[in-house]
């Protein structure tokens, strides 16, 4: 994962890199374990919780992240700041902005577009490429 960065300056504290959002973050590293509760409760001490979505898998089981919306800016920048590697069923979680367009509108567009293309659906919208022949079949 990416390093933290130093200085003592407050100034940018609540800057938002383009292209990211300001309010949505995304949880990576979610053990399997942890549920939509879990990731709650860790981000409610921060303000008031718009979403928080663990997209699941065919199987039911969640796919290892999870999205989460505060109400503004400036808390998910303290939940960015405070929980920046929090571990979470001994995983250390990586917490950083949602990108623009990971919104679920883009992500499902993104996952018909490939899927019109011939692509695995959802895997290929998050960047898992999975190929056909390595899925396990459920006996």
């Amino acid at each position: 994962g990416g390093g933290g960065g130093g200085g003592g300056d407050d100034k940018d504290k609540d800057k938002v890199p383009k292209g990211t959002s300001a309010t949505k973050i995304v949880v990576r590293n979610v053990a399997f374990e942890a549920t939509k509760r879990d990731i709650q409760k860790l981000f409610n001490p921060f303000g008031t919780l718009k979403s928080c979505r663990l997209p699941k898998k065919f199987d039911g089981s969640h796919r290892g992240f999870a999205f989460v919306e505060l109400s503004t800016k400036r808390e998910a920048s303290a939940a960015l700041e405070a929980l920046a590697g929090t571990h979470l069923y001994g995983r250390r979680l990586t917490i950083e902005r949602a990108a623009e367009s990971d919104d679920v509108e883009t992500i499902r567009e993104k996952t018909a577009a490939r899927f019109e293309a011939g692509e695995q659906g959802h895997a290929a919208a998050e960047g898992q490429f999975v190929p056909v022949h390595a899925k396990r079949r459920k006996r």
